[in-house]
């Protein structure tokens, strides 16, 4: 089993926090689990999870070029789309989606998103930075 995090806002729409939802993967090896559970992430919440109110702030057409383990990390390339649309909290939102469901394998902590196989410094307009490796807060991020 793996957890994939999805986003939930609060009644008003103002404050939201990331909410995981448990995937069944097949057995294997850490690179084959994340593949499963981003690929998951980007499918988006079923219809029972939207109707708990989850929702994704992963634009529609981001897709998964590759994820590996790479020493004390994990390196998730996804698609430019991944970049495009959204505000401020869209952006942090989406970030935290991936950082928080690629990091969960023990002893592999960090987790460094590329764009068609890119270092970006930062995200959209907003500035998000992922352009250094990023590491879950002490606490699940609210935005």
């Amino acid at each position: 089993m793996v957890d994939v995090f999805f986003v939930r806002y609060d009644a008003g729409g103002h404050a939201g926090t990331l909410v995981p939802v448990r995937r069944r993967v097949p057995p294997g090896g850490a690179d084959g689990r994340l593949r499963t559970a981003l690929r998951a992430l980007l499918a988006g919440p079923s219809p029972e999870e939207r109707q708990r109110g989850l929702v994704t702030e992963i634009p529609p057409g981001t897709d998964l070029h590759d994820v590996r383990v790479h020493g004390k990390g994990v390196v998730v390339d996804l698609t430019p789309a991944f970049g495009g649309g959204g505000g401020s909290t869209s952006m942090v939102a989406r970030v935290w989606q991936v950082v928080y469901t690629a990091s969960q394998v023990r002893g592999i902590p960090e987790v460094q998103i590329l764009l068609d196989g890119r270092r970006v410094r930062t995200l959209g307009g907003e500035g998000v930075v992922i352009g250094t490796p990023l590491r879950r807060p002490p606490s699940v991020p609210t935005f």
